[in-house]
């Protein structure tokens, strides 16, 4: 990376795939450029062959948005990073748990998820990197594991990928992890997929009967990978959250890690209600239910 170079990334990205880059960018006089998206979480062809060019050195994007809930065409986005040269990261974490992902064909150079999101452990996650390009990196750490021979003052490296594994490894997470990958596996994507798509379609359809509530995203309840963020009128998303925890209604209050893509929408946070095929269709009407009563409980029209 040099100055002038680009890396190009979303507006809806998650923090954890805007900080890295910011430091880089400050690190090397690289320029940050984002992809803007339309208020259903679009990204457009125009927009990407405007910000995707010669310039580009990395395009880093995530996979599917963890506020609103729109798969990017990664795929596109991989070809045309490469087209220009660049090289593309994917960012998974929303995406892996949902629906099967092969890397080879997305042709992403890096890809990265982890394992809380897959019902596996915190503190674990995975990162999938094209095997030349691992070859040609340095190290980033260095400790145990990730020597093969050291003398007073040098040494060589071990092999990809314990290369990049400095230090004890986490091995109780890492079983972890592969469990919980192990029960998606047998769960089936096929059944995943269209247990989250029938009950987004029920919990969006049932919250656009209520005047007060809007929901971000795309117009069709099954391009929303299981997440819906919401809003009620006149009421803070962490008051909307407080309210429902105590019908033991559990959701996410806030900026949801994605403070610029807040920014972009004019809101300051959002709720957001996470579905997942251990989720039934009764909990999506007590759900709805009580979305309909908070502004009663929080005092509006007593």
């Amino acid at each position: 990376m040099k100055e002038g170079d680009e890396i190009v990334i979303s507006i809806m990205e998650h923090h954890s795939n805007i900080l890295p880059w910011q430091m880089v960018c400050r690190k090397t006089g690289a320029k940050l450029v984002y992809l803007e998206c339309l208020a259903d979480g679009t990204i457009t062809d125009e927009e990407l062959e405007a910000k995707i060019t010669d310039r580009a050195a990395i395009v880093s994007i995530g996979h599917v948005s963890n506020v609103m809930g729109v798969t990017n065409p990664v795929k596109k986005i991989g070809e045309l990073a490469h087209a220009h040269g660049a090289v593309f990261v994917v960012d998974g974490a929303q995406s892996v748990p949902h629906m099967p992902v092969n890397v080879q064909e997305i042709g992403a150079d890096f890809y990265a998820f982890s394992g809380h999101k897959l019902c596996g452990p915190m503190g674990i996650g995975a990162l999938y990197g094209r095997g030349e390009l691992l070859e040609e990196m340095p190290p980033f750490l260095s400790g145990g594991e990730m020597i093969e021979y050291v003398t007073r003052y040098d040494a060589t490296y071990a092999e990809v990928p314990e290369k990049f594994e400095a230090g004890t490894v986490n091995a109780t997470g890492a079983v972890g992890m592969a469990a919980a990958i192990e029960y998606i596996k047998n769960v089936g994507f096929d059944t995943i997929m269209r247990t989250e798509e029938e009950l987004t379609t029920r919990l969006i359809e049932g919250l656009r009967q209520i005047p007060e509530v809007t929901v971000y995203g795309q117009e069709d309840p099954k391009k929303h990978c299981g997440i819906v963020t919401f809003n009620i009128e006149g009421c803070h998303p962490h008051d909307v959250s407080s309210v429902l925890d105590t019908e033991h209604i559990a959701i996410r209050a806030g900026h949801h890690c994605a403070q610029p893509l807040m920014q972009y929408m004019g809101v300051g946070a959002t709720a957001r209600a996470s579905l997942y095929f251990y989720n039934t269709e009764e909990e999506i009407d007590r759900f709805v239910d009580a979305v309909s009563k908070v502004r009663g409980w929080l005092g509006y029209g007593a």
